[in-house]
């Protein structure tokens, strides 16, 4: 039997690097402009560095578990099953919530040569297409994602030395260094609301650990690459906000897309339709990707039996999970009707504030006390970032998902009963296709 591919060294930095540097740097580049003036950078190199020190908590534990999972993993290991089916439950809602942000994502950049687009029916339609294309299952999706992260990669480095040329001393000697604008929340509240956006920018980073037994040594080389993804990350964003500010000034907060806007000052009117398309099929590239993966997580809780019920990890006739694909649209749809784009990525990381939370205090309990207690003081610090919205709807869902496991549970017999059944036609369709050979 031919054995899967592992993923080399080089492989998990590239993989990182697409995973993480998505639409937000260009979408929200004013937002935290708007919060934090030229103090943005700062903020931009603090979220950095905490969120550094957080993936070294996930580093610690990818030594001790190594298997897919990630926080989920984690939490459920080292305190048990509950906690593990609620983050396991909140790692599958990150994926929606993604694939939710993107999509608003990709409507508010194509504003930008499209002023009049119905956002919300062209939302849908996308989200619920592209849901019943994944029912299908597709094997276009990996050369997909090569050709995204390529367009990517380009756009990245076409903007950074074509508009490097534009900066302006002038732009980052404001007598009033946090504050941008009229809107602006101004000092330290400013500060820590541009600190929590920029933690959007690196939530792709939780995506490694739950592909860990895809890489080679995966406690050795994780780490490793882990660390350098997040450099680099950090190093692009630094150099695509300062570009931005030097090139725009107070002008950034008044579009939508900055870096687009930054791009036409060089190219003429024709450089931000240009930058636009190649971003927004940049994004289409994740989205997609995220229909097709975060069911999979949905029907892996089922699979391995976390108090999730088994039929929604039942494949149909295509090998993919219907009831996994079913939820996640549905739940897609839902969350991108809750808000705009903003509020959409403020979600993302009140769901990745609980997965850095629980790797924090599984690094704790394995004795990994500097990096775990680091991990949970700035998880803790995002809880100051959020909108009132974004508390009450994020802290509405864990409930939800307290009261659902106390619904759905199974006991262990129940549990052994399905597993048992599940191994026997496991082992009679092994039989019958050995009978066929």
């Amino acid at each position: 039997m031919k054995e899967n591919k592992l993923l080399s060294p080089a492989a998990i930095f590239l993989l990182g690097v697409n995973s993480i540097i998505g639409s937000g740097i260009f979408l929200l580049s004013g937002k935290i402009y708007e919060d934090a003036g030229i103090w943005s950078l700062l903020a931009i190199l603090c979220a950095g560095l905490s969120i550094f020190v957080i993936a070294f908590a996930y580093a610690n534990m990818s030594k001790i578990y190594s298997k897919n999972g990630g926080a989920f993993v984690y939490a459920k290991e080292t305190f048990g099953r509950f906690p593990g089916f609620i983050v396991g439950m909140v790692t599958w809602l990150l994926g929606t919530v993604t694939l939710a942000t993107e999509v608003s994502a990709l409507l508010t950049a194509m504003k930008m040569i499209l002023p009049n687009l119905n956002s919300r029916l062209i939302g849908i339609i996308i989200i619920l297409a592209l849901g019943i294309i994944s029912y299908f299952g597709s094997s276009i999706i990996a050369g997909l994602d090569n050709l995204t992260s390529f367009v990517k990669i380009v756009l990245v480095l076409v903007f950074i030395f074509t508009c490097l040329w534009l900066v302006r001393g002038l732009n980052f000697s404001s007598p009033n260094l946090l504050t941008a604008s009229s809107a602006n929340l101004g000092g330290f509240k400013g500060f820590l609301s541009a600190y929590g956006t920029v933690f959007f920018f690196f939530t792709g980073f939780s995506f490694l650990p739950v592909n860990a037994e895809k890489m080679k040594n995966p406690a050795k080389n994780l780490p490793k690459m882990m660390s350098l993804v997040m450099l680099t990350c950090l190093a692009v964003y630094l150099i695509i906000q300062t570009i931005t500010i030097g090139a725009l000034g107070p002008e950034l907060t008044k579009t939508l897309v900055p870096a687009a806007t930054a791009f036409s000052k060089i190219v003429g009117s024709i450089g931000i339709p240009l930058f636009v398309v190649g971003m927004c099929f940049s994004i289409f590239g994740v989205i997609v990707a995220t229909t097709f993966n975060t069911p999979t997580i949905l029907a892996s809780l089922a699979q391995a039996h976390e108090d999730v019920p088994m039929f929604v990890s039942k494949n149909n006739r295509f090998g993919t999970p219907t009831w996994a694909i079913i939820l996640t649209t549905v739940c897609g749809i839902a969350l991108f009707l809750s808000g705009n784009y903003v509020f959409l990525s403020g979600l993302t990381v009140f769901m990745s504030f609980v997965q850095y939370l629980s790797t924090g205090l599984a690094n704790i309990k394995k004795k990994f006390l500097l990096i775990g207690i680091g991990s949970v003081l700035f998880s803790l610090v995002l809880l100051t970032s959020f909108t009132l919205s974004v508390l009450i709807l994020g802290l509405g869902i864990l409930i939800l998902l307290v009261m659902i496991y106390f619904v759905v549970k199974l006991d262990d017999d129940e549990r052994e009963k399905w597993l048992k059944e599940h191994q026997e036609k496991s082992k009679g369709a092994d039989v019958n296709t050995v009978k066929r050979l």
